[in-house]
């Protein structure tokens, strides 16, 4: 068996540091099982979006909007959109450490992100995320939520 080199060990920590966040080691990289938007944001309110809404409720969301996107699994080609329009987003890695899910901070496994997207919502529209799971099988997962 032939053993590992320092070079080899740090080109793999090297990588690991560029993706940003490195599962646990040996752990398979989970399949993309679910994505959704679970929280709307605005000076007027902030919702927090129960499973399987397809619209906001409680107020008319106008001006810089935060609208916060659950990932469940990993995915290679995160997509936001507010009508048709591509949105630039921040992520959060969330790693399983026992029974819970929280934001990674060096401990658990990596699965899956957190998502925000601030939208200037002038009028009613359509926020749109999708996104490839990076495994097989290789799905595009989409959810569509009206921003009202």
């Amino acid at each position: 068996m032939k053993k590992a080199n320092a070079w080899s060990l740090a080109l793999i920590a090297s990588i690991s540091l560029w993706w940003g966040v490195a599962p646990a080691w040996g752990a398979t990289a989970p399949p993309l099982s679910e994505v959704r938007v679970f929280k709307v944001e605005s000076a007027r309110c902030s919702e927090k979006v129960p499973e399987g809404a397809q619209s906001t409720e409680m107020c008319q969301h106008r001006g810089p909007t935060k609208i916060s996107v659950m990932e469940v699994g990993l995915g290679n080609s995160p997509m936001g959109r507010f009508d048709g329009a591509e949105l630039d987003g921040q992520r959060t890695p969330i790693c399983q450490v026992g029974n819970i899910s929280e934001a990674c901070n060096g401990v658990g496994t990596l699965m899956g992100y957190i998502y925000v997207f601030v939208v200037n919502v002038e009028a009613q529209g359509w926020f749109e995320f999708s996104n490839t799971s990076i495994n097989g099988p290789q799905v595009t997962l989409k959810t569509m939520f009206n921003i009202r």
